[in-house]
C-alpha cells in the first residue's frame, strides 16, 4: 500500500497526505488552497512590509536568508538554499531578504554582514547565524530531526 507523504501546509499548517503517484500534479491544501508540492517550493522573498505576517505570524518554524546582490558568497549559497526549501517544504518555510531593499528588519536584527541566517519558532528568533550554513544544523537547531 502507498502510504505517501504527510506534508504541512507551509501557508494554513493543515496536514495533507499525498500519495507518491500524484506528487507531480498540482495538488492543493484543502484548507487555503496553497500548493502542497514539494518541488514547487522555492524560498520565497520576504520585505519589511509583510515580515510581521510572514516570519512572525507563521505557524510553520522560518528560516530567513538575509543576502545582498553584490555579495559573491550569498550568490555561491543560493543553489543550496534553493535546494534546502525543496527539501524542508511542509516542515519550514525558507525565505530570503535582501539586506539593501530591506534595511528596516536589517537594523531590527543588528544585521550588518551577509550571508545571515535567522531561524524563527512561533514567532520567537531562536538563533542569528552568521554565513552560508548547512540544512542539517539548521534542522537541528529547529528541532525538526533527520532530512528526508
Amino acid at each position: 500500500m502507498d502510504s505517501g507523504y504527510l506534508l504541512q501546509c507551509a501557508a494554513c499548517g493543515h496536514e495533507h497526505r499525498v500519495a507518491h503517484g500524484r506528487t507531480g500534479q498540482a495538488v492543493r491544501c484543502g484548507a487555503c488552497g496553497a500548493p502542497l508540492i514539494r518541488g514547487n517550493c522555492l524560498p520565497d522573498d520576504v520585505t519589511d512590509a509583510d515580515w510581521e505576517r510572514e516570519v512572525l505570524g507563521s505557524r510553520a518554524p522560518v528560516i530567513v536568508v538575509v543576502w545582498g546582490p553584490e555579495c559573491p558568497v550569498c550568490a555561491d549559497y543560493e543553489v543550496s538554499v534553493g535546494q534546502m526549501a525543496i527539501r524542508l517544504y511542509g516542515e519550514a518555510r525558507v525565505l530570503r531578504l535582501n539586506i539593501e531593499e530591506n534595511p528596516e528588519t536589517a537594523r531590527r536584527y543588528g544585521i550588518e554582514g551577509v550571508p545571515m541566517v535567522l531561524l524563527f519558532r512561533d514567532g520567537r528568533l531562536l538563533a542569528q547565524l552568521p554565513g552560508p550554513r548547512g540544512e542539517q544544523g539548521l534542522r537541528e537547531a529547529l528541532g525538526l530531526g533527520e532530512g528526508r
